[in-house]
């Protein structure tokens, strides 16, 4: 069960500077056609459970951007517009 958690919080953490990155100009700097536009975060999972997974990813993209740090973050950046999440399974 630890195996779990530990992937959920890399998995996570994952998602968290993907973020970062695109807020704080990173992504744009690398791809400046992405600067000021709309940024997909898709995860893509390769054998893993489905159901458990998708629960983690929904809960994680209906609520990072209504804590209070990427909120404003993200108000106050004018290297994204917005986020779009999604995940698919192979």
């Amino acid at each position: 069960m630890g195996g779990r958690t530990s992937k959920s919080t890399r998995v996570q953490n994952r998602l968290y500077g993907c973020i970062d990155a695109a807020i704080d100009g990173h992504l744009a700097q690398q791809f400046p056609e992405s600067n000021g536009a709309h940024v997909t975060v898709q995860l893509d999972c390769y054998s893993v459970p489905q159901e458990e997974v998708s629960t983690f990813f929904k809960t994680f993209s209906s609520n990072v951007l209504h804590l209070p740090s990427y909120k404003d973050a993200l108000q106050s950046s004018s290297f994204v517009a917005g986020f779009d999440f999604q995940i698919s399974f192979a």
